[in-house]
């Protein structure tokens, strides 16, 4: 069930009430009207996931009712979803964990500034999923080196378009193992966000700005410069493509790949090891924890609570079992 409604719409206000009414009698236009209000302006990522969540309890409620009538949404039809989403074995845990707090900030937002629903909000009272353990990740030293030794390969070797386009693909490597920053977060900077410690006023995931991101490591700095060097000074993204527009996800995220199967080529099977931008942030912020500390990592990772960074720097399968002792 597809949410439209998702353009910059500024001139709303004057539209506020009669958005309002058609949303008391339609779920899908209580969504879009959710989207222009609370979502705008966050993420792109988080946009992306927030509207698949929220389509994924929509297409569900549409094939319970074969209607969208807000006033049949109750407690039993979100206990009755999330049953189902746990039995499918396809569904991560963690992606039930997410689209339950999508929907219930929805549901809520609609009860308390819309219209109350007729026998209370339909989360109340629902018992959230559980939190999924946290697995780490991240790279071993060993596959880290071997992945900077891929990325230098193919910045310089035949078959690619130029140094310069080989030097961006490096610098962006370098730029997502000594930052911890999301793909998409680093994507957005300018080059004059840039001051050659770090990075400054990054627009982070679900909107907030963080004054200031430094870059970790003296080869992510070096690379960063080069790669700035050749790029020239003028106002744009910092990782343009050839028309200077900003590089996508997933560009990046072909570039990512290209390295890993470099990386990988001639290792066995069993020593073989994936790289997407997640698993580099992954990889830092375990680093921090080791090297600096817990708190040091935190704050690298934007997250204010100390909640979420355990996910981050959970030991390896391989640390865990590498010694008995301790000295």
């Amino acid at each position: 069930m597809r949410i439209t409604a998702l353009e910059r719409q500024p001139n709303l206000q004057h539209k506020v009430g009669v958005a309002k009414k058609a949303a008391r009698q339609d779920l899908v236009k209580l969504a879009e009207l959710y989207f222009r209000s609370q979502v705008q302006g966050q993420a792109d990522a988080t946009i992306r996931a927030k509207r698949r969540d929220l389509e994924h309890f929509l297409q569900f409620f549409f094939g319970l009712y074969h209607h969208h009538d807000p006033a049949e949404w109750y407690t039993s039809v979100t206990r009755e979803w999330l049953k189902r989403m746990r039995r499918d074995r396809r569904v991560a845990k963690a992606t039930v964990l997410r689209r339950y707090n999508t929907v219930r900030h929805f549901a809520r937002w609609a009860h308390e500034h819309v219209a109350p629903f007729p026998l209370g909000c339909p989360t109340d009272g629902v018992k959230a999923p559980e939190t999924p353990e946290a697995d780490w990740y991240g790279l071993e030293r060993k596959n880290e080196l071997r992945l900077l030794a891929a990325a230098q390969t193919l910045s310089t070797g035949a078959g690619r378009s130029g140094t310069k386009q080989g030097s961006r693909d490096l610098a962006l490597v370098h730029s997502l193992l000594g930052s911890g920053l999301r793909i998409s977060e680093l994507l957005r900077l300018g080059i004059d966000q840039y001051d050659g410690r770090g990075f400054q006023d990054v627009l982070a995931k679900g909107g907030s700005r963080r004054k200031f991101v430094k870059l970790w490591g003296r080869n992510a700095k070096d690379g960063l410069d080069k790669w700035i060097t050749e790029r020239g000074g003028g106002p744009g993204p910092l990782f343009p493509t050839r028309t200077n527009k900003a590089m996508t996800r997933d560009q990046a995220w072909r570039i990512l790949k290209r390295m890993e199967r470099q990386a990988n080529a001639h290792l066995p099977a069993e020593e073989r090891f994936e790289v997407t931008p997640h698993t580099l942030r992954h990889t830092l912020l375990k680093k921090l924890a080791d090297q600096k500390g817990i708190h040091v990592a935190m704050k690298q990772s934007g997250h204010q609570s100390d909640r979420y960074i355990w996910r981050y720097v959970q030991p390896s399968d391989d640390a865990l079992e590498a010694d008995d002792d301790l000295d």
